[in-house]
């Protein structure tokens, strides 16, 4: 009589291994510890549910040339879970873990209408979700509770998804979408110290909203190569939260930030692209925007709200320096609260821009260079300063302050048909300009105590 021996008999017992083909349905249920289940459908109308509970348990499922679901459920600790999909469509994958120390892991290749979602309830858990060559596909994960790891990879599709939310400490996220049509990648996270790093190259009319709550939250964003996508970042109700924005190489494209509480940092890059604008949204106090952009038609606005805001237009970061290279640029900038500073370079055709600033302490320096300039203003408060110069053709620079405080604000154009207006109301105001060559006119005008007006035009 055939009897096992000890050890075959433990490996039957540990390892459960179904194969089925044309509509084939697989259930495997194992309580204990460092069990190993494993399923191989295909060409099948197919499903497999892994039902495992304990400690250092593994599934393993593989359906392949058809319609699948994939069911992987683990209690415990220790646990891990793989689910393969190839050549199918319509087919999902579901993973749910709880517990700490778990993995789970999905590959989808190939597919049509595919789902993947990763359900993970603990501490120390990490999901990786991987599409290829994609059509209409979903990556879905959740984690609950601290220091948690998702990642996401789509490659190579149309209308795709991926959509992660984490809730808790210190988690960390990462997403990549490559040469992808109309897809989109959605993040949120809940807590402090979390942290997003976003991947979407080689594509156009795609999509990344980022929706952060918490402190000491970290996000980068790269768009590279990219026409017609966008970029749309919360980091709100925090302090200590940082963003970086990359754009570079692409067309069409908009990144949009919005930051609310203290000592936030933003930076925004969009280099060698056409036709994008970059908005900054601060509110709180010691909060800093730091932006670049060259290239052709480039917007940008930023607004701030607060104590002690920065904004530099970089070149490249910065504690000055500037930045919007190239031709055709607009700017936009409002700053309400304190001590804040603005610092801009435009060089090119037809330069806008358009600031304003309330509060004390305020700082805008201004350079613009070659035709159709144009910088406006106005500034009240305390202490504020305003320099612009401007060279080239047909430039108009008016400097409007108020309200009081020693103000200075200077003026220098350049060339021809230049314009120059400044009215400041307050005390210890000083207006200089300085203008050279034809068909230029100024006006100064100030109301108030110790103002010093100094005119030159040749």
């Amino acid at each position: 009589m055939f009897q096992y021996k000890p050890l075959a008999a433990a490996i039957l017992a540990l390892v459960s291994i179904q194969a089925f083909a044309d509509d084939s349905i697989s259930n495997q249920t194992q309580n204990g510890f460092e069990n190993v289940a494993e399923v191989q459908q295909d060409a099948a109308t197919s499903t497999a549910t892994q039902d495992q509970t304990g400690d250092g348990n593994n599934a393993y499922a593989d359906q392949s040339n058809g319609t699948g679901t994939l069911i992987q459920t683990q209690n415990g600790q220790f646990n891990a879970s793989t689910g393969v999909q190839d050549t199918e469509a319509g087919s999902q994958i579901t993973h749910t873990q709880t517990g700490e120390l778990n993995g789970a892991h999905s590959e989808q290749w190939f597919n049509d209408s595919s789902h993947a979602t990763v359900t993970q309830d603990g501490d120390y858990n990490s999901a990786f979700s991987f599409q290829d060559s994609q059509i209409g596909s979903r990556v879905e994960i959740n984690q609950g509770d601290s220091e948690n790891i998702a990642n996401a990879e789509q490659i190579a599709g149309t209308d795709n998804q991926t959509t992660i939310d984490q809730a808790g400490m210190a988690n960390e996220s990462g997403t990549w979408q490559i040469d992808q049509t109309g897809s989109r990648i959605g993040i949120q996270q809940g807590g402090e110290l979390n942290t997003a790093y976003v991947d979407q190259s080689q594509g156009n009319t795609n999509q990344v909203d980022v929706f952060q709550t918490g402190e000491s939250g970290y996000l980068e964003v790269w768009q590279t190569e990219q026409e017609g996508s966008q970029v749309s970042i919360d980091q709100g109700g925090g302090a200590l939260n940082e963003l970086v924005v990359d754009q570079s190489f692409g067309s069409g494209n908009l990144a949009t930030m919005i930051q609310s509480g203290d000592t936030n940092a933003a930076w925004a890059d969009q280099y060698q692209s056409t036709d994008s604008t970059t908005t900054v949204t601060q509110a709180g106090s010691s909060n800093l925007a730091l932006t670049y952009q060259e290239g052709d038609r480039l917007g940008l606005t930023v607004s701030q709200t607060g104590n002690d805001n920065n904004v530099y237009a970089s070149n490249w970061q910065g504690a000055q320096e500037g930045g919007q290279f190239g031709a055709d640029q607009a700017v936009v900038l409002s700053q309400d609260g304190n001590r804040n500073t603005a610092n801009f370079t435009q060089e090119g055709n037809f330069n806008e821009l358009y600031f304003d600033q309330v509060g004390d302490d305020n700082t805008l320096a201004i350079s613009q260079r070659d035709s159709n300039n144009l910088a406006e203003g106005s500034s009240e408060g305390i202490g504020n300063n305003v320099e612009m110069d401007q060279s080239g053709s047909l430039n108009l620079s008016q400097v409007y302050q108020s309200a009081g405080g020693g103000n200075t604000a200077t003026i220098t154009q350049a060339d021809m048909n230049n314009i120059s207006v400044v009215t400041q109301a307050g005390w210890d105001n000083q207006a200089t300009i300085t203008q050279s060559n034809f068909n230029q006119n100024s006006v100064i005008d100030q109301t108030g105590t110790g103002n010093s007006a100094i005119v030159v035009q040749q």
